[in-house]
């Protein structure tokens, strides 16, 4: 036999009316209108065939019904809670699980991490990298931090930061004889790609209005990622196309050196979790923390060649 349950949707609206003791307030609680309120309660009212409230300019004093009513509902509604609570402290001990770009992990989260760990000791991280979409279906992530448009299937985005593209090389290689002041004289240099972002140098070349210059005539070194990539640079290999500003602290340093500015577009990072259920507590808690850090980091006066 099924039990007759009030939609459950007004039940609660009411319930937290009858608390808090006005619509107003109530509305402010559920972020919802307070005329929202009033025909939440009137469906309910509807349904049970009786007035819960008397309705004033000022006050929405409970009837005898609606306050029997309440006292009768409300423990149900603290076993909910309670329950809540239960599962989502059972939640919070599991990890964050994360997966990163292998970029964006070492230059920039890894390095603050213990930050994060300071502010949250009882939020463990798990973090992995890869480069591909994440599949949310068939992978056990929380949230991935990803390059893209923020239009993946079966997930839900917000945008971190856009990223730039220059070329930069190691003070080393700029030792050698023959400068570089302008797009010709990469032919002198081999060029350093990343095995995910093999299209960059000709979408900088097409950017910067040299669609001809002759890529496929130079020396080129490839890499398994660009981790690798500007390791290389840095240690005088050739010269790479680096993503400015996750590599602000290698050029501000002169670890890495930028040259034929200005950067062009490059994408954008985004944070990226499953559709529909929304973030759970530690990963906002998380994100919250990311988007504080990267407004620190990220301000204008970090940037270099004007970004």
């Amino acid at each position: 036999m099924v039990r007759r349950v009030p939609p459950l949707n007004p039940l609660h609206v009411f319930f937290v009316a009858a608390q808090v003791g006005t619509f107003t307030l109530a509305a402010e609680s559920l972020g919802v209108t307070p005329s929202a309120v009033s025909r939440q309660i009137a469906v309910l009212e509807t349904y049970l065939g009786a007035r819960l409230f008397h309705r004033g300019l000022q006050t929405n004093k409970l009837t005898d019904t609606g306050l029997s009513f309440f006292q009768e509902i409300a423990p149900a509604f603290e076993m909910i809670e309670s329950a809540t609570e239960m599962v989502q402290g059972r939640q919070d001990k599991q990890p964050l699980k994360l997966r990163v770009l292998s970029t964006f992990g070492t230059r920039f989260l890894i390095p603050r991490l213990s930050h994060f760990r300071r502010l949250h000791p009882s939020i463990p991280v798990r973090m992995d990298t890869g480069f591909a979409p994440v599949n949310f279906a068939r992978e056990d992530v929380e949230i991935a931090i990803q390059l893209g448009a923020g239009d993946w299937p079966g997930a839900e985005s917000r945008l971190l930061f856009d990223s730039y593209l220059q070329p930069m090389c190691g003070p080393a290689l700029l030792d050698r004889t023959q400068p570089i002041l302008e797009i010709d004289d990469l032919k002198g240099y081999p060029l350093l790609y990343s095995k995910n972002h093999a299209k960059d140098w000709d979408n900088w070349l097409r950017a910067r209005g040299r669609p001809e210059f002759p890529l496929a005539s130079l020396e080129r070194v490839e890499f398994s990622n660009s981790v690798l990539m500007y390791q290389a640079a840095a240690d005088g290999l050739g010269i790479a196309l680096g993503q400015i500003p996750l590599l602000s602290k290698d050029l501000a340093a002169s670890v890495l050196i930028p040259l034929l500015g200005p950067p062009i577009p490059g994408g954008s990072y985004y944070a990226v979790w499953r559709a529909g259920a929304g973030p759970s507590r530690k990963a906002r808690q998380f994100l919250a923390w990311l988007e504080t850090e990267l407004r620190l980091s990220l301000r204008p006066e970090t940037q270099l060649n004007g970004l």
